[in-house]
């Protein structure tokens, strides 16, 4: 019979196009898992990977087998969320996944309350712009600017956030305030990666000033504070970073404020195991009792 763990990493291989990223999402080391793509190939007869100059593609076999793998881990990882759900202990680990900035400014501080009070808690942080997985238990919660697709998550929505167009006091000196008439032609924009396009801040950006000349593209919320802090340009930015100096002026875009929703999901099979339970009341209740500084009053500083 073939060996789960080896079946788990081809199926991560296909996904991810490479061994270190699969690696990454069983956590375990490059080395083990290019040594269970060989084991599998070796118990199979018949390769199913192969490896070329941009990575790891299917074979035909590989190819053939893909649905049946697939099917297994649904299967294993039903059992696996069904054994967890019965798991009363507080000790041990939650995966939380969010984007980078929010997880750091505000998730951490929410965090670092609960391990006081419960020491044993073990929390994994991933701060990924990507939408893990909670059916594949790649996180056991994870809070996002967009409602869950996943049919099988419970999902709730705790707060809102906004987002305002900025511009530091220094780049205003050199370029004067932008005319959202004229397109704020002759200015300049931080935006995000195109294929992060048709997020609502992204959208709002192009509407308002589709005239401006785009300097600097990223996905990164934390680059596009530092940037404009240091005058490269105006972009739209989480309120509760842009007004954490007094550098920044927040400027009276048509439309106003973009304002997105946070919320938080749980898997169903899992949303009842005690220490899930514990951290997601926990954040729950925190980022309720943030709303005042992800929803900022207005403020202009000139």
């Amino acid at each position: 019979m073939l060996d789960w763990d080896h079946l788990q990493s081809f199926l991560m291989v296909a996904r991810h196009g490479n061994l270190s990223a699969a690696a990454r999402a069983l956590r375990v080391t490059q080395t083990t898992m290019g040594r269970r793509i060989e084991a599998l190939h070796a118990q199979a007869g018949v390769r199913l990977l192969q490896k070329t100059p941009e990575g790891f593609v299917l074979t035909q076999a590989g190819k053939r087998v893909l649905a049946s793998v697939e099917r297994i881990e649904i299967e294993a990882l039903s059992v696996q969320r069904a054994i967890t759900g019965e798991d009363e202990r507080i000790a041990g680990e939650v995966r939380i996944t969010t984007v980078d900035s929010f997880g750091a400014k505000m998730v951490i501080p929410m965090l670092q309350k609960l391990a006081q009070r419960q020491p044993e808690l073990q929390i994994e942080l991933i701060a990924d712009n990507r939408s893990l997985s909670l059916s594949r238990r790649e996180a056991d919660i994870a809070i996002r600017l967009a409602e869950f697709e996943q049919h099988e998550v419970v999902v709730r929505h705790v707060a809102d956030m906004a987002f305002g167009l900025y511009a530091s006091k220094s780049y205003l000196q050199r370029h004067g305030m932008p005319d959202f008439k004229d397109g704020c032609a002759g200015h300049v924009v931080i935006a995000l990666q195109q294929d992060l396009g048709l997020m609502p801040e992204a959208k709002r950006l192009a509407q308002v000033a589709p005239r401006a000349a785009v300097a600097l593209r990223s996905n990164s919320r934390d680059v596009h504070v530092h940037a404009v802090q240091t005058g490269y340009g105006i972009a739209f930015l989480p309120c509760y970073l842009a007004m954490e100096g007094d550098e920044l002026v927040e400027l009276s875009a048509p439309g106003g404020r973009v304002v997105r929703g946070l919320w938080l999901g749980v898997h169903r099979d899992t949303r009842d195991v005690r220490r899930i339970r514990l951290v997601l009341d926990h954040l729950v209740k925190e980022m309720k009792g943030s709303s005042a500084r992800l929803m900022p009053a207005p403020m202009r500083r000139r």
